[in-house]
């Protein structure tokens, strides 16, 4: 096995069994690796994932810039969201949840937890749904 020496402490939690594996809602980026092979994202998850930043505004099903959700194992839907650096806003346009997931309490938490980290990542200190 071959990793970072400063990932000891990481392979030392998993190896131990003490890493918090609660469930996370993960926004992946439109050219994430793991959405190179679409065929196989469709084959496993049953998840249909086209970037529409190409296609023209009429015909987009979703919207011009949207990240799809993966909530634990489960492709959950996708959102749209743009940051306004200036006003230091991330404004949530748009989400839409896969066909069968429930908004439960667990979800919504998880969901409010990476808009979060996706408006810190974006240096905006102000969220509007």
């Amino acid at each position: 096995m071959y990793f970072l020496t400063e990932d000891l402490p990481l392979v030392d939690a998993v190896l131990s069994d003490d890493i918090d594996l609660t469930q996370r809602l993960e926004f992946l980026a439109p050219l994430d690796p793991m959405l190179w092979d679409r065929k196989l994202v469709e084959a496993i998850w049953d998840y249909h994932y086209s970037w529409e930043i190409y296609t023209p505004a009429a015909k987009r099903k979703f919207g011009y810039y949207v990240l799809p959700m993966l909530y634990g194992e489960t492709m959950a839907g996708r959102i749209e969201a743009a940051a306004d650096r200036k006003a230091e806003t991330l404004v949530i346009k748009n989400i839409w949840y896969e066909p069968g997931i429930r908004q439960t309490k667990k979800l919504n938490k998880a969901m409010d937890s990476a808009i979060g980290r996706l408006a810190r990542f974006n240096d905006c200190s102000q969220i509007v749904k």
